[in-house]
């Protein structure tokens, strides 16, 4: 009896990851389907999603290495076209979709791109409306980055010898569409910033569909623009269009002629504005003089000219006024004064020893000393006392004293 071949489940699923990992087919595999579960792990830089259509589900692993290459954010819902191999995640024997590269799907896939290169240069600043430059009024030399061969080139010299006849124009050629287009723009970019001999930029070209026109959306244009020290009008296709490049410049202009007129002054209308501001400007001299000339003759015919004494008996006449006011005031701050201080006299001299004196009483103090005395234990026998009265005074001699009784004493 032949004896059977048991295989454990290690075994089991390695052969399977074995047979899929060697199978051409699956080794380098093109898949197109809608992303669903996306979550990218922050501490492990790795992606785990599903990738469906009508049909089926296939799970997705990108690794770490994978994701930083990624050109967009990937979401749920999104439709994309994935390469990568199938393997095996032996620990649950689940077969997976191993990803290496990976892309939007179709022409959705680009307005999904510039959306989101949008939204991160925006949140970055780049786009702030603080950071615009202001255009020069009267710039004599334009620099121009375009393509040299190209329609949009020539509507801007012939517009610009139009308006400005003097103005110069310099031009740094670049491709506007293709592969090249981005650095050549870029670098045109900085080598007419490092020339500096320029007062403004024109950048941009004529129209075309979405693809063509997407060089003025790539980032490494963007930040040239940016960067540009001198000021930067975008003039990217037709008024319909709109490129990330016409929100990082500092101005925006509908086609490359607005953009020429939007650089240069029209120096003949100038001119004829210029005549019309300085026929305003005498107008409103002449005007001025005549409106100064009436005021003079009303001041002329004023009395004040005429009867010069009016003026002068009508300020007499205010400062006698307040003469009087002055010395009515004086003399009635000087009556309360007077008053208030033959009160206090008064009171002053209803409290002095010599109204005592007056009712009766007498003052008694020593002879020697002069102090006077209220007390008898204050003084001895045989001393000399001097009594103030009334009218005069008189000297005395103790002969006995007698202390008050109780508190009291006999008057």
């Amino acid at each position: 009896m032949e004896r059977k071949r048991v295989l454990s489940v290690s075994e089991l699923t390695g052969h399977i990851k074995t047979v899929l990992e060697q199978e051409r087919l699956l080794a380098g595999v093109w898949v197109r389907g809608e992303i669903s579960g996306y979550k990218l792990y922050r501490q492990s830089g790795h992606a785990y999603f599903s990738l469906k259509d009508e049909g089926a589900v296939i799970s997705c692993v990108m690794f770490r290495s994978r994701v930083r290459h990624l050109r967009f954010l990937p979401e749920d819902g999104m439709k994309v076209v994935a390469r990568g191999y199938i393997s095996v995640f032996e620990k649950n024997g689940r077969y997976q979709l191993y990803i290496e590269e990976m892309e939007p799907d179709g022409l959705g896939a680009l307005f999904l791109q510039l959306r989101q290169l949008r939204d991160r240069l925006d949140r970055e600043g780049l786009f702030a409306l603080e950071r615009k430059k202001t255009l020069p009024v009267f710039a004599r030399r334009v620099g121009v980055v375009t393509s040299q061969d190209g329609a949009a080139f020539r509507d801007i010299v012939k517009v610009i010898r139009q308006r400005h006849p003097g103005a110069e124009v310099v031009i740094a050629h670049s491709a506007v569409q293709g592969a090249a287009a981005p650095a050549e723009i870029s670098a045109a970019i900085r080598a007419l910033n490092e020339y500096g001999q320029v007062d403004v930029l024109i950048v941009g070209r004529g129209g075309g569909s979405f693809e063509d026109l997407w060089a003025f959306n790539t980032e490494e244009v963007v930040r040239a623009v940016y960067e540009s020290r001198i000021p930067v009008i975008s003039a990217v296709g037709h008024e319909v269009d709109y490129s990330l490049c016409d929100l990082v410049a500092d101005a925006r202009a509908a086609t490359p002629t607005q953009a020429a007129q939007m650089a240069v002054p029209d120096i003949e209308a100038l001119g004829y504005q210029s005549m019309v501001l300085k026929e305003r400007l005498q107008n409103a001299v002449s005007r001025n003089i005549s409106r100064r000339w009436q005021e003079l003759d009303q001041v002329r015919d004023r009395k004040v000219w005429s009867q010069p004494e009016t003026l002068t008996r009508q300020r007499d006449e205010w400062l006698s006024f307040l003469r009087d006011r002055l010395v009515k005031s004086c003399l009635k701050r000087l009556d309360e004064q007077s008053y208030r201080l033959n009160s206090l006299a008064r009171h002053l001299d209803a409290l002095g020893p010599h109204q005592v004196l007056r009712r009766g009483y007498a003052l008694v103090r020593k002879l020697e000393a002069g102090d006077l005395v209220n007390d008898v234990e204050k003084v001895r026998i045989e001393e000399e006392l001097e009594i103030i009265l009334k009218r005069g005074t008189m000297r005395v001699r103790v002969e006995a004293k007698e202390p008050e009784k109780n508190g009291k004493h006999d008057i």
